[in-house]
């Protein structure tokens, strides 16, 4: 898991694409902007997409297991790298060469998140031998065992989503759905550090989690009832 919240966040902005201001010089009030796209790579043990929005950002590789006898030496990993390198690169350009020639006729039937890059891997299926649609297929996939592996580490996420799976639909205030998933959920809520100790923060981590419920068919909103307009959660379960 990754240990800062912000972390989580500053990957997200650096994957689809953001920026920060702040003054050029410590002495002057001149502002430079830094502006950053960047496909990142996270390596870990555990699962590191633990939080709704870079797990809904992240496509997940388990790497196999390498036995002693097939473990390689630095150096005959890079000479090996090196003769392959041109036709690695070959093998991109030729995918940039499809994506570009293909880009505009392409239609998705669904528009994932990173929706952009969905599209042109999808114009480039063809320059790989991949069967037209496939790479969707694969993604979404992917993204779904993102999400049932965050839902599973967040304990807002796990007991919300069994609750609206029990009742099918669900509505009352954050204070009485933090003592209905206290009491149904006793085990998975018992843990004062990953399960949040008030209705407020209840509703903060909901609306965290609401993309990793939306996608396993599950819808949460936040509406005013009444005339005093008190605040209820709605959970349905479609």
């Amino acid at each position: 898991m990754i240990p800062d919240p912000s972390l989580a966040d500053a990957f997200c902005r650096m994957a689809t694409g953001g920026g920060f201001g702040t003054r050029k010089l410590h002495t002057n009030a001149e502002e430079v902007l830094f502006d950053v796209t960047r496909p990142c790579l996270l390596n870990g043990i555990p699962d590191l997409a633990s939080r709704a929005d870079l797990a809904d950002r992240a496509i997940i590789v388990h790497l196999p297991v390498i036995s002693g006898s097939e473990r390689r030496f630095e150096r005959e990993l890079w000479d090996d790298f090196d003769q392959a390198a041109p036709a690695i690169l070959g093998a991109l350009l030729n995918g940039v060469s499809c994506a570009m020639a293909n880009l505009e006729a392409v239609t998705l039937t669904e528009r994932p998140r990173l929706a952009d890059f969905a599209r042109w891997i999808t114009a480039a299926e063809t320059s790989f031998g991949w069967a037209q649609g496939s790479f969707l297929e694969t993604y979404a996939e992917n993204r779904n065992r993102a999400t049932l592996a965050a839902i599973e580490s967040n304990p807002v996420a796990e007991a919300t989503l069994a609750l609206a799976r029990a009742e099918t639909t669900w509505g009352g205030t954050a204070t009485e759905l933090h003592a209905m998933l206290r009491n149904r959920f006793p085990l998975t809520c018992a843990d004062a550090m990953t399960f949040p100790k008030d209705a407020a923060r209840l509703a903060s981590d909901l609306r965290r989690v609401q993309p990793l419920l939306r996608n396993q068919g599950i819808s949460l909103t936040f509406a005013r009832h009444g005339k005093e307009g008190v605040r209820q959660i709605v959970l349905e379960c479609a």
